[in-house]
Order: structure tokens, then C-alpha cells, then sequence
């Protein structure tokens, strides 16, 4: 099994796409906001180099075990929202999400995760999990206005900026996706 490339969703509000080589900037800047900067293990090494090649080559390399959208509302790129880890043997996969700082606390992340585990359940997975670093509860708000079920705490299971980090195993069900 396989994620498609190029696939387009649609949410309510979003588009959710490939990224795009325009889109490099914004990933860029959405990199150097503080709360990004403190979750994120990848982003204090963000260049233009790095955004661009992430945008253009690395964002869906391997569609056997993730893709990766960009988040767009309108014609304004929004933030990102992924599937990882593909396991299709047992039928679960992981999402994860950031957004960017301009478009904060207006319901995207969890539009987006809403629609990416939609996406996985109609590709034939059974189970969606989300890992939120256990200080970052933003995320983990994210989590369950989306209708992810909190699991458990996964020792040192996240990597951050500040090193490994405890993270808050959430999970949705497909008979779940209301």
C-alpha cells in the first residue's frame, strides 16, 4: 500500500496539497516563530535551503510510509499537517501538524488533522495516533478538538529542540471519524 502522490483534500475551509516551491518562504518564517522554535526539532536549523528542499524534494519522498500536505486557506498557506509512519500490516499511521503563527487559534490544525485521518481511513488504515510533547498543550488541545481518545504518556518519545521529551499518545479510530 501506498499514500497517492499529488492528492488534493478538500475540508470545509482548506485545501490540503503537495507543497510547492512558493511556499518555501513561508516555511521559512513560520520556522522562526517561538513556539514553532520550542516544539519543533527541525526548525532551529531551518535555512532557505533547507525550507526549499523540504518544499520541493523531501515533503513526499516516500508515500509507502507518509505524505505531507500544505495547509492552504484561500490562497494563504497556513501551516502543515502529515502522515507518518505508515504501518498498512496493522493499519495505523501518525499525524502531525504545525501552523504558522498568522493563522493560529482559528480551528485549521484541526480541520486539517480531521481531514488527513479521513484521507488514511479511506486508504485502508484502521487507527490515527498523534504524540503532543506533554508541555505542549496547545497541541494537545489540538488533539482533542479533533476527537482524539488521550491514551497515555510515552516516556521520551518526542525529540524537541530541547532534547527527548515525554509526549501524549492520542489516537482516533476509524468507527470514531463522526
Amino acid at each position: 500500500m501506498t499514500f497517492d502522490v499529488g492528492v488534493l483534500l478538500e475540508t470545509q475551509r482548506l485545501l490540503l496539497r503537495p507543497f510547492e516551491e512558493a511556499d518555501a518562504p513561508d516555511v521559512l518564517a513560520a520556522s522562526r516563530d517561538p513556539e514553532i522554535l520550542r516544539w519543533m526539532a527541525w526548525a532551529p536549523a531551518q535555512t532557505a535551503e533547507t525550507a526549499l528542499a523540504w518544499c520541493v524534494t523531501h515533503s513526499n519522498a516516500d508515500p509507502g510510509h507518509g505524505v505531507n500536505f500544505a495547509i492552504v486557506d484561500g490562497d494563504r498557506f497556513v501551516g502543515t499537517v502529515g502522515l507518518s509512519r505508515a504501518d498498512w500490516t496493522d493499519g495505523r499511521v501518525e499525524v502531525g501538524y504545525w501552523i504558522a503563527p498568522w493563522a493560529r487559534r482559528k480551528g485549521y490544525a484541526v480541520e486539517a488533522t480531521r481531514g488527513a485521518a479521513a484521507y488514511a481511513f479511506g486508504k485502508g488504515l484502521h487507527r490515527v495516533e498523534l504524540l503532543a510533547a506533554v508541555g505542549n498543550h496547545a497541541s494537545q488541545g489540538v488533539a482533542e478538538k479533533a476527537g482524539f481518545t488521550r491514551e497515555g504518556v510515552l516516556r521520551e518519545a518526542t525529540l524537541t529542540p530541547a532534547g527527548r521529551v515525554d509526549a501524549v499518545l492520542f489516537s482516533l479510530l476509524e468507527s470514531e471519524l463522526t
